[in-house]
């Protein structure tokens, strides 16, 4: 999880930062030419642009991370793909339909989240 989590973060700042480029710079200039700080330019002048973007590639990054998390799991990194293939080596069907159907709620409920917030901040 760590190793995802790190992979991840460092991704994610990578498009955040691409994100804020590529928002239009007038809101900002605007306000920091009217004497705000440049924090504040940010705060209101880049992030609300930039919000949508930014949360739509949060919660597909989550989305990925759950998936690899899976996958690595399989090849003995630990979490539930390793629980899943244990229980199909133990011919415990019903360990191994509980736990699909947690990953399938998982992978679900990210969807979700992800329409949701692209239907409150579009």
């Amino acid at each position: 999880v760590l190793a995802i989590a790190i992979t991840y973060a460092g991704m994610l700042g990578k498009v955040y930062a691409e994100i804020f480029e590529s928002v239009d710079p007038l809101p900002a200039r605007a306000l920091l030419g009217a004497g705000a700080s440049r924090l504040q330019a940010f705060f209101y002048g880049v992030l609300p642009q930039a919000t949508s973007e930014m949360l739509s590639y949060s919660v597909y990054r989550w989305e990925c991370a759950i998936r690899a998390s899976v996958v690595m799991g399989f090849v003995g990194a630990g979490g539930l793909g390793q629980q899943m293939d244990l229980s199909m080596r133990m011919f415990a069907g019903g360990e191994v339909a509980s736990m699909l159907l947690t990953f399938l709620l998982l992978v679900l409920l990210a969807d979700l989240l992800s329409r949701l917030l692209r239907w409150r901040f579009t």
